[in-house]
């Protein structure tokens, strides 16, 4: 009988600025009373996103800025890869009304940060 292929993720490791971010998103939902929803956001950034990014880490799309040359987006890369090295796949995932920012990398997917689709790009400060 074949074996099964190894997979080729073996963690989800959230990064500070992730949680912070989700946090935040939580933080926003509970001040509009949304109490439901801050609970649904929690469950599926923290505990359905990770799982299903173990088994299947090109779930999100590749990462691609809509501006290649902006100073943000230039300084996000380059920060990514000050974190990670410079062998990373970096990727996003829509997550109902968010963006998660992620990178895989050396048999890990790393969630970097999440941001609603209203707000103006990624942050990974902590």
């Amino acid at each position: 009988m074949p074996r099964a292929a190894e997979p080729r993720v073996l963690a989800v490791h959230a990064h500070p600025a992730y949680e912070r971010s989700l946090e935040a998103a939580v933080d926003v939902l509970l001040e509009l009373g949304a109490v439901d929803a801050d609970q649904v956001v929690l469950d599926r950034a923290a505990g359905f996103l990770p799982e299903l990014l173990l088994r299947f880490p090109e779930a999100g799309r590749q990462f691609d800025p809509r501006n290649l040359e902006g100073a943000r987006v230039l300084a996000l890369a380059a920060r990514v890869r000050e974190l990670l090295g410079d062998t990373i796949e970096l990727r996003e995932y829509v997550l109902d009304d968010y963006l998660v920012l992620y990178a895989i990398h050396d048999r890990a997917v790393h969630l970097l940060t999440l941001r609603h689709h209203r707000q103006d790009g990624f942050s990974l400060e902590s």
